[in-house]
């Protein structure tokens, strides 16, 4: 990497990568002062360092990082419209039935349950070390070694730690929905972190 010199032009935009054995950096050039950026010392025009991850297969198109959020809810105004119907009406329905206020509440609170996954939203990070998923609040973490296979589907798509299509994929694997525009980009990224094994589903029962 070669010593810049102060007073260049500020607000100069600059990006190469770092040529040490250690994770490539964009420099881009702002100002004007030594800095120190990862784990290799420049003399530069007041630099800000951005991190770009870089898995195994990113010469091939997919990209370091993917990171979107999800709420259908918002999404779809028909089928949500939908939705509240049937729960409005289970709601009366139970009421009607029981005559208990505790029995709508408790009605609604499963109805709600059941399809927590479609009201409420979800935020996705894919990185070269695995995929973070946040949803109501909570943030959950895996790596790409624990999954050994997974299913495009029109709206999502599932991720198994299974060779082959288990009844334990619902309850072991995490379905992932994809946002309205990132579907092949998602799909891409998949391709390159996880070794898919055998997906016919007449071969069947869990193998780790």
């Amino acid at each position: 990497m070669a010593a810049w010199k102060s007073g260049a032009p500020i607000k100069q935009r600059l990006s190469q990568p770092c040529t040490c054995s250690h994770r490539p950096y964009v420099i881009i050039f702002l100002g004007s002062h030594g800095q120190e950026a990862g784990p290799c010392r420049f003399s530069y025009t007041a630099v800000t360092s951005v991190m770009v991850s870089k898995s195994p297969r990113d010469s091939e198109g997919s990209p370091g990082e993917i990171q979107w959020r999800v709420h259908p809810l918002l999404e779809n105004a028909w089928r949500s419209a939908l939705l509240l119907v049937i729960i409005v009406a289970v709601c009366l329905g139970v009421w009607q039935w029981t005559g208990w206020a505790g029995m709508v509440l408790i009605a609604a609170a499963l109805l709600v349950v059941s399809v927590a996954p479609y009201i409420f939203p979800a935020r996705y990070r894919m990185r070269r070390d695995g995929i973070e998923i946040v949803f109501l609040g909570v943030r959950t973490h895996r790596g790409w070694e624990e999954f050994k296979n997974y299913y495009p589907h029109e709206m999502g798509v599932h991720l198994s730690p299974f060779r082959r299509p288990s009844g334990l994929d619902p309850f072991r694997g995490n379905f992932i929905r994809f946002a309205p525009d990132n579907r092949e980009a998602v799909l891409r990224f998949l391709d390159a972190h996880i070794k898919r094994g055998d997906s016919d589903p007449g071969e069947g029962g869990p193998e780790g």
